[in-house]
């Protein structure tokens, strides 16, 4: 099982869900509000707030997200037109050294890494446009509050999304290369469900940790093909997952039963592989 939703699952344990004697409806503890996140993959603001609702009431709250171009971040893509601007003149020197720049600072960021590896290996790559402010990529800044944030967490959040039929949104764990989000389930059968998603360097290194990821649920394995993307899901223990790529992205999906056995939670997870892989 993965590490991260045990880790999570002490949380609920101990702070989560309380079950009463007295036969009232179980209560559960969850986090409700807004979490603002730099295209960087840094938590800027979390503006949200425990709160304690009866179980039906869980799907009413939530946390969202919103993804933004902070300051110290806001440079990216003027860097990165630097080097675009730099190789369209011939300029391998000074596109290398921007390039350089902008792969210490977010090394998935638009075609940085194979630029400055080609680079390397004596050849001259082809100049990326990002003329459209609105292309992944394209320099939004904060100076520029009308542009859409770009960048790898901005791709990547789209499987980790505020609303999924049957559960509750909460935080997310961030960096420039994953995101991990916690949800809780408006159900009884499942008390906790986490996305997590890894930006890996090719679709070779994605399907790899795919593989490798899929044997950790050996029980009960399915594979189905959902929105063009081959999924794998098994179970282990109370534990149920299904695992797919998305180019040079893994997305795990991972449920929690109630019960003895994460088995019967299969048709569960892909449910929600369904709700984000489109």
């Amino acid at each position: 099982m993965r590490k991260f939703l045990t880790i999570a699952l002490v949380v609920v344990v101990l702070f989560g869900l309380l079950v009463p004697l007295t036969g009232c409806q179980r209560k559960v503890k969850m986090k409700t509000g807004e979490i603002v996140i730099c295209t960087a993959g840094e938590i800027v603001e979390d503006n949200t707030k425990e709160i304690e609702v009866p179980q039906s009431k869980v799907g009413e709250y939530g946390v969202t997200t919103k993804v933004i171009t902070c300051e110290v971040h806001g440079d990216l893509g003027a860097l990165y037109a630097q080097a675009q601007d730099a190789l369209a003149a011939g300029d391998l020197a000074t596109a290398r050294e921007r390039l350089q720049t902008v792969i210490d600072r977010d090394p998935t960021y638009r075609k940085a890494k194979e630029q400055a590896d080609a680079i390397d290996a004596g050849q001259t790559p082809a100049v990326d446009p990002i003329d459209d402010p609105a292309t992944p990529g394209g320099d939004a800044t904060p100076e520029d509050p009308a542009a859409e944030p770009t960048g790898p967490v901005v791709s990547l959040t789209k499987y980790v999304p505020d609303a999924i039929n049957g559960y509750a949104a909460q935080g997310i764990l961030a960096d420039m290369a994953s995101l991990s989000r916690q949800y809780i389930p408006t159900s009884s059968t499942a008390d906790q469900l986490m996305i997590e998603v890894e930006q890996r360097i090719d679709a070779k290194a994605a399907e790899a940790a795919q593989a490798a990821i899929a044997t950790e649920y050996p029980d009960a394995r399915q594979e189905k093909t959902i929105g063009g993307h081959a999924v794998v899901a098994g179970s282990n223990g109370q534990f149920a997952a299904a695992v797919f790529t998305d180019g040079a992205v893994t997305v795990i999906v991972e449920l929690h039963a109630t019960g003895a056995s994460g088995e019967g939670l299969l048709n569960d997870v892909f449910a929600v592989v369904e709700s984000i892989a489109k």
